[in-house]
């Protein structure tokens, strides 16, 4: 019985250690989980503030100008408003 139990106590032996590292690298693995999403949630932040400023910071078309028909039918309009204070 000796024999057999010789035999054993170094697979236990190796058993036990393997769980141990398995245990630490669960642990690894759950920091390296909490830093990943907190390097996420930091990314998509700077992304939202970046795409903000991009928002901010692109022009605005500027308007298109009058044609001469457009032009003369607003002073028309102008003068018609112009009228209707005076009386």
């Amino acid at each position: 019985m000796s024999q057999p139990h010789s035999q054993l106590q170094p697979l236990l032996e190796a058993v036990e250690r393997l769980l141990e590292a398995h245990g630490t690298l669960q642990r690894e693995n759950a920091e390296l989980q909490g830093q990943l999403k907190q390097a996420e949630e930091a990314l998509s932040q700077a992304r939202q503030e970046s795409q903000s400023a991009l928002n901010l910071s692109t022009p605005t078309p500027p308007t298109p100008a009058l044609t001469a028909h457009e032009l003369d039918a607003l002073v028309e309009e102008i003068d018609s408003c112009i009228a209707l204070l005076k009386t």
